[in-house]
Order: structure tokens, then C-alpha cells, then sequence
């Protein structure tokens, strides 16, 4: 939320001052070009590297390898396989014991499936009044930055153009899971500066019997937070479904929820 992103001229600074490339780091490895390091603070989480990754072998195919680019990596998706470049031809390094499926998705963009319905029902974008599927929320230095295209969008909730003092909620519809297990729906979310009494709650049923509510954001002096919730659903379960909730006021207040999705092995 509002981070100065200056990987790049961070990157040009190293490659100055060092031999080596850091990523992450100030005291990248002498014996390597480059080191990507993962740390964690206050507001930045640990996370891996990700290879390129293809959709199947037919995209893979199309990469013009050459004689020359000797250890390519990617990983192949579909049969969940990193796969390097010998020289000559693709060699498997590893193939995945499982992969997780999507059963639902919504991410306001491409992947829609998960159908919901929203309370209020019509929705708003009015003078920075908005409960709406946006990829902007208003005027000003509103940056979103834990979603990507589309997402619902909340800013001042508490108005007369729509909204009210109440929870504004997104409720999504059940979804069949008998057919995996391991399964877990997620969703991702981004609030900036909320006070006390702006909250954001959800609530998981199993079968249609609610799981009881769960305070995702409980606001209090500017409070901002993103991430990804996870929620573990157990295997007895045979459909499962979430509501979201979010109350909040002020102008200067806002929040983004993006990609929320049902999967399992």
C-alpha cells in the first residue's frame, strides 16, 4: 500500500557499486552475479522466486531455445513439471505430486465464475462514494496495490448517494467440493487508514450452516494491512460458500478485496 517501488534504479545502484546483483540485499554473495534474498519486516513478507511458466508443452515449444541457452528453466503447468534446457531438448528436473484445482473463481476480470450478489445491491460511484467492481478507488493518492485489474472497491460507505452505516457485503454462492480434498478458499485484500468502527468480517459456511463471523480488520488509528486470507475447509464438507463484510467511513479511507477462490487436490 503506497510503497516507493524503486527496484529498478535499486538494481542499477548494486550493479554500480558491486560485482554482484541484489535483490533484497545490500551484501549480495560474492560468488554469485546475482542474489535474490527473502526477508520480512513490518510490511514486507517473505516470498520465493517464480520461474517462468508456461500453460502446457505447446507454448513451451515455442520458445526459440537455441544450441546456446544451455539451463533454461521454466515450469510447464499442466503437467505441473520444472523442466530446464539441455541444449538439444527439454529435460523434467521435478514433476509436482499434486497440483491444486480451482473449482471457483472471481476476480472481476477474466475469471468470473464464481457468481455472487452484492447488499447493497445496486452499487455506487459517486464523488468518491463507491461500493463497485473498480479498478480505481477516487481521487487523490488512492493506491490499491494488493489487487490487479478489476476489484471491489470501498470508500466511504457510510453516505447518502447508496450506502449507510451498516456492513456493505459481497456473498458468494455455494460451490460443490466433493470431488477434492485439502480444500481451502482464499481471497486477497488491501485497506488503507481505518479508524475505529471501520471493520472488514467474513463469514464460511459448510453445507449452508454458518461457521460463525471471523474479524478480518478490526480498524483503529489509521490502520492499514493487506495480504491473502486462507481458509481451511475440512473434508467432510460437500459445498461451501463466503460472505464478506465491510463498514467504514471517511474519505480518506478505502479498501480493494480481489481474487477470491475456491480449490483442492
Amino acid at each position: 500500500m503506497r510503497k516507493l517501488t524503486h527496484t529498478f534504479l535499486f538494481v542499477l545502484f548494486l550493479v554500480n557499486t558491486y560485482a554482484q546483483v541484489g535483490i533484497g540485499t545490500t551484501n549480495p554473495s560474492r560468488a554469485s552475479m546475482m542474489e535474490v534474498s527473502s526477508t520480512s519486516n513490518n510490511s514486507i513478507l517473505y516470498g520465493g522466486l517464480l520461474p517462468p511458466r508456461v500453460p502446457s508443452q505447446s507454448e513451451r515449444n515455442m520458445i526459440p531455445a537455441s544450441s546456446t541457452d544451455i539451463g533454461l528453466l521454466i515450469f510447464v503447468k499442466d503437467s505441473g513439471t520444472f523442466q530446464i534446457w539441455n541444449g538439444i531438448y527439454w529435460e523434467t528436473l521435478y514433476t509436482l505430486s499434486t497440483q491444486a484445482v480451482t473449482l471457483a473463481i472471481q476476480d472481476f476480470d477474466a475469471n468470473i465464475g464464481w457468481n455472487y450478489i452484492l447488499n447493497p445491491a445496486t452499487t455506487y460511484n459517486i464523488n468518491n462514494d463507491i461500493w463497485d467492481i473498480v479498478d480505481t478507488v477516487g481521487s487523490g493518492s488512492t493506491v490499491i496495490d494488493y489487487t490487479s485489474g478489476y476489484y471491489l472497491g470501498c470508500r466511504d460507505l457510510n453516505n447518502t448517494n447508496g450506502g449507510g452505516n451498516f456492513f456493505h457485503e459481497i456473498t458468494f454462492v455455494n460451490v460443490d467440493v466433493s470431488s477434492v480434498i485439502n480444500v481451502r478458499v482464499s481471497f486477497d485484500y488491501d485497506v488503507f487508514e481505518f479508524d475505529n468502527g471501520d471493520d472488514v468480517h467474513y463469514e464460511i459456511f459448510y453445507d449452508d450452516v454458518g461457521q460463525g463471523v471471523v474479524t478480518l480488520v478490526n480498524g483503529s488509528g489509521d490502520l492499514t494491512m493487506e495480504g491473502t486470507e486462507i481458509i481451511n475447509i475440512p473434508n467432510s464438507v460437500t459445498n461451501v460458500r463466503l460472505t464478506l463484510g465491510v463498514i467504514q467511513n471517511g474519505d480518506g479511507d478505502f479498501a480493494g478485496f480481489d481474487n477470491f477462490r475456491v480449490y483442492g487436490e
